[in-house]
Parts: C-alpha cells; structure tokens; sequence
C-alpha cells in the first residue's frame, strides 16, 4: 500500500476556499502574497442571484466570481488548465497520478460529504488541495481553508464530494493543473488588469450575459444581480411556505456571511483591504478611498446576513428589516464600482 504526503505544502488557514488555496500554492512555488491581495487579482468580487421553482430555497445568491482561479493565472502569467467532466475514477487517478510527483492539486468539492467539516448543506464549488494520500488507510491529506491544520478525509467521502451535482455548480471531478514561472507580473501591471476586470464584470456586461435563463432558473450577475436581489426580496413572503423562507433566511446567512466569505460581509470586506492594500503596493493612493468604501459596504452585508439570521423564525419580519439595508447596497455597489473605474482609469504607474 502507498502513502504519500507533500510535508512542504505550506498551509494556513483563510477566509475564502478559493483565495486560501491559492495562497497556499503560490507559496509553495515560491510567490507570497497575502489572501485578500490574491482575492483582488483574481477579479473575485462578483454578485450571483439565481431563482427558480425547482430549487430549495427557490433563491440562492453568491458573492465571490467563478473564475477567480483564471483571472488570477492570466493577470499573474500563471499557466493554468481546468480538467472536468471526469468520471469518479478517472478523477482520482488523475490527481493521485501529480500527488505521486510532489505536486499538490486543487480541486472542487461539495462541502456536505468532505466527512472532516460535519456540513449541513450542499455546496459543489469549494475549493481544497489534495497535498496526499493513504492507500492503506483509505484517506487523502487535505488543505481546506477552515481548518488550521492538514486533514484526512475518507477516500469514500472525497469521491461523493468531488461528483456532486448540487447548487452553484456540479463539482465534475474538476482539478486544476498550474504551470508557474519563477517570475509573475509586477503588482503596477497585475493590479490595474484584476481591477479593470471587476469592473467589467460587475457593471460593464451585456444584458445577454447579465441575465438569462438557464435550466428553468432565472441568473442574474454583478450589480444587475444585486437589483434583482432587492427588488425580489418583498415578494419572498408571499410566494412560499413559512418554512421555505425560513430555510431561505439561514440560507443567506450562509451563503453572505457564515460560508467562507472573506470573514464576512459577502466577499466586500475582502475585496476593500484588497484596494487599501493595493494602494500602498501601487502608489495608487486613490485606491484606498474607494477600498474603505467596500469595507462599508461589507458591514451593511453582514447587517443584512444577520437580519435574516437573527428572524429566521418569521421571515416576513425579516425581509421587512433587511430589504431598505438590500435596497441601500444596491445603489451603492455600482456607485463604488464607478468609482473604482474612474480610480484605475486616472492612474499611470511611475
């Protein structure tokens, strides 16, 4: 039986699966960067509301965009290639097959069978890094971002989690391969690009591409999201059970502010130390003013997340309190996001 483990994975805890996870492997390939400025590069920032009957809750909403990972590589000269569709087998062998060579892989999972994390919904889109693994104990080593230390996870429960079909996205046996150079892009030309993206994607798509149907479900992305969000939010009480929108307050909650957001605040906190951060690595000071304006805006998403959580019991009571906080976040993102473009447009590196 073979046991593997790459020992020098340099693992250490984070707010956010996808930005933890690639801190971790830029630090092993030798580029050390802090979580939220990985976070920025990767154009994360992002707004997703989905809502459709055959859904439970009939809403589901996301902060965080689904390609970080790519925005991250392009913006960095990172190579990088996304391997899904396989079947269970055919994933695992691929990833024991570079785990076997010293490489770690990252790959996607649904948090309710990963049996270390004890979840208690379905989330196909978590990221974590497979560092080994134990033939004979029937175990992979895993770096997960809401655990200080490396963990085993049954081989049985890796392979449900990684073929789950469940809400945002079915996790596909997806695993990433990375080629990364031993020098990346200067942060004066990487941040400028990871920006210019946000923007783009948040309050510069298309009507086409900011909403559409698809499989019976109504999406809508960036500050088009947000509208829908709000403006949706009153008519929650009378178009389902009690039950249902309870299930739907905690549920936002989750997904807002419990559910490895940033720490918080919908991936916005995040998102601001990112800019206040840039600003100092740049010298584009103006990046900070804008920065501080989504830490606010943040706060007002944890008001919200908490609202819902906090009335979860009576949940007309709680769209009641927490729709003008989700109508005042709905004028304001956009308001910063123009802002940010304005920041980024006027500034010329030295």
């Amino acid at each position: 039986m073979t046991r593997v483990l790459i020992e020098e994975f340099p693992h250490a805890p984070g707010g956010h699966c996808g930005s933890t996870s690639m801190r971790d492997l830029l630090k092993f390939y030798g580029h050390e960067f802090t979580e939220d400025m990985v976070f920025g590069l990767g154009a994360g920032i992002d707004f997703m509301y989905v809502s459709g009957p055959s859904i439970e809750p009939p809403v589901y909403i996301g902060g965080r965009s689904p390609e970080l990972e790519a925005y991250l590589c392009q913006t960095l000269g990172v190579g990088m290639e996304l391997v899904t569709g396989l079947d269970a087998e055919s994933g695992w062998l691929a990833v024991k097959e570079l785990m076997d060579s010293g490489v770690p892989v990252l790959v996607h999972a649904d948090v309710y069978y990963l049996d270390y994390l004890h979840a208690k919904r379905h989330f196909s889109a978590h990221r974590i890094v497979l560092v080994g693994y134990d033939d004979g104990r029937a175990v992979a080593y895993v770096a997960d971002n809401d655990r200080d230390e490396i963990q085993e996870c049954s081989l049985e429960s890796l392979a449900r989690a990684r073929s789950s079909t469940a809400l945002p996205r079915p996790a596909g046996n997806a695993y990433y391969r990375f080629e990364v150079p031993d020098t990346l892009a200067p942060l004066s030309e990487a941040v400028p690009l990871a920006i210019a993206e946000a923007v783009r994607h948040n309050i510069r798509l298309a009507p086409g591409e900011a909403s559409f149907d698809s499989d019976g479900w109504k999406v809508s992305l960036g500050t088009e999201a947000l509208r829908a969000f709000a403006d949706g939010m009153p008519g929650w009480p009378g178009s389902m059970t009690d039950e249902m929108l309870t299930l739907l307050c905690k549920s936002i909650y989750v997904s807002a502010e419990k559910g490895g957001t940033g720490y918080g605040g919908n991936f916005r906190r995040m998102y601001g130390r990112f800019l206040i951060e840039a600003a100092e690595s740049t010298g584009n000071k103006a990046l900070a003013g804008v920065g501080s304006e989504f830490v606010a805006i943040g706060d007002s998403w944890s008001k919200v997340s908490f609202t819902f959580k906090d009335n979860s019991s009576n949940g007309a009571r709680a769209v009641e309190l927490a729709h003008p906080v989700a109508l005042e976040i709905s004028e304001r993102e956009p308001a910063a996001f123009e802002a940010l473009d304005s920041a980024n447009r006027g500034w010329t590196a030295p």
